[in-house]
């Protein structure tokens, strides 16, 4: 090439865009496919999270089903658990592509009631373009937590009001069919049939309904109130109180203990504390309203009881349990008293006086004493408390019960809402539906559930 030629080409501009182009193309495709290898590394990051996430809840879950089963060391329950976890880890990070774990650890601890886990990892991601720059992997780490605080083991003494007044109807409709029903009642030696006038199935005999005729056999307005369908506050509370039951004996973690006791004019401990089902559910189907005496003398009853459970432990072991009680009354005391081998009305000896208070037939009703429930309290007993509330009964005109709807409704309410350990253990439920709901709400208060930490 002549040196005029080799000038002309150097003067000559016409192919410099070109030639730039050319020139960075290469680091353009670089970074461009570096942002990809990045994008990518982000979201296999985030797919891993999700795996050691449910390898943390897995580890937890793991080690918590172990120590529930109770045949096996916290140590053992300890290293099922994180070899849960660890399974479980291996197994989803198995089914993410372009990634390799360079490390990964699961830890469990239980201190007291907590149990927690501790997963962690570290992972690199292959690049494609980035190698390029000679970057021939991403790395990413991250970590997760779980934890969940088991229930402490419990003792839940039901205590359960049997009074006459448990037997008025559940609703105003079970009322009117327990008012308007037809009953037979006897005096001198004939007998005949006309309305009971009465919103409550009496349990405890009256003269007027003891038979004198083998055709008619005595029954009591309690009985006669379920033959005509009727169902009283008593039946509302007693599958109250099987719903409680059943719902704490048949949970995964066997924590929960279910005694039975009931109180009128007298206490009586129906069910020491079971954590079987079936045993429970059995003396639960018999609670009735009582067939004798028939007051109420709750002052007694929370005197026995808290005899009976002593000071409760912390929880953390069966023989150191924890205690809760669940009241269920509808707050008032009274001093009447009737046997059904005897006629006539007697007072209640033992019977603690308690303003406010109103006069009943020559006796004696008030509303409850919150007092009461303090020894339980400053014992470390968790008092929780069911208002079911008295259902006045429409176009009553009972001066007993004017005196509670008008004078001391206020005041068991209150006075209820005092007794109980904490403010979200006070429930005031008059219908079986919020009854019900009530039961829920006891239910839920007592278990915490398992959640992620971190």
């Amino acid at each position: 090439m002549t040196k005029k030629r080799l000038t002309a080409f150097g003067r000559d501009v016409s192919g410099n865009v070109a030639m730039m182009f050319a020139l960075s193309l290469v680091p353009l495709l670089g970074f461009t496919g570096l942002a990809t290898d990045y994008a990518k590394s982000v979201l296999v990051k985030r797919r891993l999270e999700l795996a050691i996430d449910s390898a943390s809840l897995a580890a937890v879950r793991r080690t918590v089903e172990v120590i529930n089963e109770g045949s096996q060391s916290q140590a053992q329950a300890i290293a099922a658990g994180e070899a849960e976890g660890k399974a479980y880890l291996a197994a989803q990070a198995g089914r993410i592509v372009d990634a390799s774990l360079t490390n990964s650890n699961v830890s469990v601890t239980v201190k007291g009631e907590v149990v927690a886990s501790e997963t962690r990892y570290d992972a690199t991601v292959p690049t494609v373009f980035a190698q390029l720059f000679k970057v021939n992997d991403f790395k990413v780490s991250g970590a997760s937590g779980a934890s969940v605080t088991l229930p402490p083991y419990v003792d839940v003494h039901v205590l359960v009001d049997i009074s006459q007044s448990m037997g008025i109807g559940a609703t105003a409709a079970d009322q009117e069919i327990i008012r308007n029903m037809q009953v037979r009642r006897f005096y001198n030696g004939g007998s005949w049939v006309g309305a009971n006038g009465c919103a409550f199935g009496c349990h405890i005999i009256q003269s007027e309904f003891k038979s004198n005729n083998p055709d008619y056999p005595t029954k009591t307005t309690y009985e006669m109130a379920h033959e005509n369908g009727a169902r009283m506050r008593i039946d509302v509370v007693r599958d109250a109180v099987g719903k409680l039951a059943n719902s704490l004996l048949q949970r995964d973690d066997k924590r929960y203990r279910v005694a039975l006791h009931t109180f009128h004019s007298s206490f009586t401990t129906v069910l020491g504390p079971t954590d079987t089902p079936s045993v429970a559910a059995a003396a639960i189907s018999n609670l009735e309203t009582s067939t004798r005496e028939g007051g109420t003398n709750a002052h007694v009853a929370f005197k026995k009881l808290q005899g009976i459970i002593g000071t409760p432990g912390d929880g953390l072991t069966r023989a150191k349990a924890k205690a809760i009680v669940v009241v269920m009354t509808d707050g008032t005391e009274d001093t009447q008293m009737e046997y059904p081998d005897r006629d006539g009305i007697t007072w209640d000896p033992n019977f603690v006086y308690f303003d406010p208070s109103a006069a009943d037939w020559g006796g004696r009703i008030q509303s409850f004493d919150p007092q009461m429930c303090g020894t339980l309290k400053s014992t470390g007993i968790r008092v929780i408390a069911l208002n079911t509330k008295y259902l006045i009964p429409a176009g009553e005109t009972n001066p007993k019960f004017m005196a509670i709807k008008d004078w001391l409704y206020r005041y068991i309410d209150s006075n209820m809402a005092a007794c109980v350990s904490g403010a979200g253990d006070y429930y005031d439920a008059s219908s079986p539906a919020d009854i019900d709901r009530a039961i829920d709400q006891i239910i839920s208060s007592i278990s915490k559930p398992l959640a992620l930490t971190h």
